[in-house]
């Protein structure tokens, strides 16, 4: 969620929430007000009935003052004079011929010796209809109010953090591999123009940082080289001196051998490197199946000398979109891991689908698999190999969007590949 989205939100939560609460709240005080109001007036009902029936001498003025007061109603009590009370009934109104509220003051009087009921009664009606045009006007008001407040909050957000955005943009198609200038804009704001100048010095640093590390990795890949080849061929010549006895003979084996781990040891790491520094740019359409098929072909040798059966299941209509350097690494490394580390007579398995590449091997289980990831582990070291190709693979999927999983089961290693 945006920061001015996540703002607004807050401010639309906590004014929903207050207008929840406060329009009940509202609706009430003004209702109670209103009643008091009213048993105010029906209490002086009294006052003004006690100066009037001091006139009602006879049967005649009672009927004629009940005729004309309406809301005075006279009800003949058993003799006990009834404490004042307020309370609220529906009554049935003839005229409008439906049930309507009233508030009713009730006490008792004395006339001609004679004990009464005094009921005084007012409609509420009025005073209903006259509440709910308050809590409308509020409503209205207070929703107003409230879309107001978002709508300047939102111009002036808009306003006060479009710089932000705007160097975000700027960010967001900045690539470092392609040496063009990062071009911020200088915003008013001081918190934003630090900002700015922090991001320019940053980006300049890592520009220079990646700069070297790309020479280093070039020059590193030239100088290495040259005299590891040296190195070979003149330990191929001694190897074909007549006068060599078979102990020198020997010797200038383990020699090779050690010149060519470091040699493929030397590559791998320059390899890393040029990952790291994501040099792999470029994509295509690549078919996985193509691939996977050379990748057998290069190891087929080691396949017939440890009798090795290879089940595979691809598709033709497999292709995904990616650089091929790195997906021939990626699925190269896979399968010579697989090769190298089947039992032998045992079974590699290679599944290919649209969405994953699967490659299992027979094996016993690892002792530490939560390392087989890491640089330099091996779970033997009597077993070849570097111990970069699988820390090659992890690199490979990460810059390019992919995963990986590893897991045993019922004596196979599998390792799963999730395209995007």
């Amino acid at each position: 969620m945006k920061l001015l989205n996540r703002t607004i939100k807050s401010y639309l939560l906590y004014s929903a929430l207050l207008l929840l609460l406060c329009t009940p709240l509202f609706y009430f005080a003004i209702q109670q007000l209103f009643i008091w109001e009213m048993d105010k007036v029906l209490r002086s009902h009294k006052t003004d009935f006690y100066e009037a029936h001091a006139n009602l001498k006879t049967e005649e003025d009672l009927k004629f003052f009940q005729l004309m007061n309406k809301e005075f109603i006279l009800i003949p009590s058993n003799g006990v004079t009834k404490k004042d009370s307020l309370f609220t009934i529906d009554l049935y109104d003839s005229s409008k011929a439906e049930v309507i509220l009233h508030r009713v003051f009730c006490t008792g009087v004395v006339i001609q010796g004679q004990h009464y009921e005094l009921q005084v009664r007012e409609s509420l009606v009025s005073s209903i209809s006259l509440i709910g045009a308050i809590m409308g006007i509020q409503t209205l008001m207070l929703t107003g109010l409230l879309t107001g407040l978002v709508l300047i909050n939102r111009r002036l957000s808009n306003k006060i953090w479009g710089p932000f955005y705007v160097i975000l943009d700027h960010l967001k198609k900045f690539k470092i591999d392609e040496g063009n200038q990062l071009l911020l804009p200088r915003p008013s704001t001081a918190e934003f123009r630090d900002l700015t100048t922090v991001i320019t010095q940053l980006v300049d640093k890592n520009r220079s940082a990646y700069a070297n590390q790309k020479e280093f990795t070039e020059n590193a890949s030239h100088e290495l080289q040259t005299p590891l080849a040296i190195c070979r061929t003149k330990l191929e010549l001694l190897a074909q001196t007549k006068e060599l006895t078979q102990e020198q003979a020997d010797l200038v084996g383990h020699l090779l051998n050690a010149m060519d781990r470091i040699t493929h040891l030397n590559k791998n790491l320059l390899l890393l490197s040029k990952i790291e520094n994501r040099q792999f740019f470029d994509t295509e359409e690549i078919s996985l199946k193509n691939v996977v098929q050379k990748s057998i072909e290069v190891y087929k040798r080691q396949v017939l000398e440890k009798e090795i059966k290879v089940e595979s299941t691809m598709h033709e209509s497999v292709r995904i979109m990616a650089n091929p350097i790195l997906i021939e690494v990626l699925i190269g490394n896979l399968i010579s891991n697989a090769i190298r580390h089947t039992t032998q007579s045992g079974s590699v398995v290679i599944e290919v689908t649209k969405t994953f590449i699967m490659i299992s091997n027979s094996g016993l289980p690892l002792d530490r698999p939560e390392k087989l990831f890491q640089r330099f582990h091996r779970e033997s070291r009597t077993t070849l190999g570097s111990g970069l190709g699988l820390s090659i693979v992890k690199k490979v999927c990460d810059v390019s969007g992919f995963s990986i999983n590893y897991n045993f089961n019922l004596y196979m290693h599998h390792f799963r590949v999730t395209f995007r």
